[in-house]
C-alpha cells in the first residue's frame, strides 16, 4: 500500500525540523502513542494504542531515521506487530521552505498483515489517512503551544 501527502506549517523549515524530531512532540502528536524512547542512534522504540475498526489494539515496535540530510529530507523505517497483526513500513520526508511557509511532502510504502490485511486496501487507505491528518493537526496544536509558553 502506498500513501502520499503534502502538508504546509506556517512555521520555518527549521522549526518543522525541530518539531519533527522531538519525542516529546511525537509522542503527542502521534494517534494512540503511549511511548517513544531512544533505543540506539536514531532509533527508537515505540507503543501505541489504536482504536479505529480492524486496527484496534496494542502495538509495539521499532522506528529508524535513516539518510538524514537536515533540515530538508528524512527517511523513517518502522515495524510493529500487535494482536490484529503486523505494519512494515519505509516512509520518505522532504521538507521545502516556500515563502515563510514549510512544506512536508511525504510518500510511505507500507506492508500489513494479519487481521489489518483482511480489511481491504481501500478502507485501510482511508484510516491511514484519517490519522494522517489527525498527527498533522495535533503536531501543529504542539508547535503553537511550545511557541506560545516561550512568549509567555
Amino acid at each position: 500500500m502506498v500513501l502520499e501527502g503534502e502538508e504546509t506549517f506556517t512555521q520555518d523549515i527549521s522549526e518543522v525540523w525541530t518539531a519533527l524530531h522531538n519525542t516529546d512532540m511525537l509522542t503527542k502528536a502521534i494517534p494512540g502513542c503511549k511511548s517513544m524512547k531512544p533505543s540506539g542512534s536514531n532509533t527508537y522504540v515505540v507503543a501505541l494504542s489504536l482504536g479505529v475498526a480492524a486496527v484496534r489494539g496494542d502495538y509495539e515496535g521499532k522506528v529508524k531515521v535513516t539518510d538524514v540530510k537536515a533540515p530538508v529530507h528524512y527517511m523513517l523505517d518502522a515495524e510493529g506487530t500487535g494482536a490484529p497483526g503486523f505494519v512494515k513500513l519505509r516512509m520518505d520526508c522532504i521538507l521545502e521552505k516556500q515563502g515563510a511557509e514549510t512544506v512536508m511532502k511525504w510518500k510511505c510504502d507500507a506492508v500489513v498483515g494479519g487481521l489489518i490485511a483482511s480489511i481491504g486496501g481501500r478502507v485501510l487507505s482511508g484510516i491511514s489517512k484519517f490519522m494522517a491528518k489527525q498527527f498533522f493537526k495535533a503536531l501543529k496544536n504542539e508547535m503553537e503551544e511550545t511557541v506560545t509558553s516561550k512568549v509567555a
